[in-house]
């Protein structure tokens, strides 16, 4: 059975992603440190799964994936008035072409999560489990795994707040889906306390450092983001 993955993936531009982490980074290192977990994401996926999608958003920018795509990685843009749209949207299309694929959407505010996460989601959906769900700190959800389209999931869900995990899952109940799979809970770097979070992750763990490269150089090349403000100030 086929492995899928997709990635809801903002292209990043200075003043548009991290913005929670302004101002302790300025609006270019939040860029960059967007790009850096973009790709992270990206080469943490390529191994695990039969074709990767990148669903992307603004249409515009396909151009910054130039060279990108192959015949195991295609782009499609984000279609849709709010993110439950344009999450269901993407995973229309996956199932579009293979209705029984397996398949598991991320993002890339998570770029520590374990690669043997996603592992253990495809295994679930492979045995008994109808859908996974991995559970962000914040109340969120960094990986949803689906065996098919389940059209109601990601309605009524109050997008970027605590809520959305026990949403997520309420709605799951309403549609009779009784075999849920839960992977451990990881978290997200949104604001400067999760920033600090990552940092301490990193820097002590050379095994994160490698499958997290690009987040660990940039956190290299930033370093006096850390030294000029107190950990206080960060929290």
């Amino acid at each position: 059975m086929k492995r899928k993955i997709i990635i809801m993936a903002k292209v990043p531009r200075a003043g548009n992603v991290k913005t929670r982490l302004q101002p302790f980074l300025s609006a270019e290192q939040c860029r960059t440190l967007a790009e850096a977990f973009l790709f992270d994401t990206i080469n943490k996926t390529r191994n695990v799964c039969d074709e990767l999608i990148i669903a992307f958003s603004p249409a515009p920018a396909r151009n910054y994936f130039a060279g990108l795509e192959d015949e195991n990685l295609t782009l499609i843009e984000q279609k849709g008035a709010n993110l439950g749209e344009k999450m269901l949207n993407a995973v229309e299309f996956a199932f579009g072409v293979d209705s029984d694929a397996n398949v598991l959407m991320i993002g890339t505010d998570s770029p520590t999560f374990p690669a043997e996460f996603i592992e253990r989601a495809f295994e679930a959906l492979e045995s008994n489990a109808e859908t996974v769900l991995g559970k962000s700190e914040d109340g969120g959800f960094y990986l949803v795994g689906l065996k098919k389209t389940l059209p109601h999931l990601f309605n009524n869900i109050e997008w970027s707040s605590p809520l959305v995990y026990e949403q997520t899952v309420r709605n799951i109940a309403k549609l009779d889906i009784n075999k849920l799979n839960l992977i451990p809970d990881w978290y997200d770097v949104d604001n400067p306390k999760d920033l600090l979070h990552l940092r301490d992750e990193i820097l002590k763990n050379e095994r994160t450092q490698k499958f997290a490269a690009q987040t660990y150089q940039w956190l290299i090349s930033n370093s006096e983001v850390f030294s000029s403000k107190s950990s206080s100030s960060l929290i």
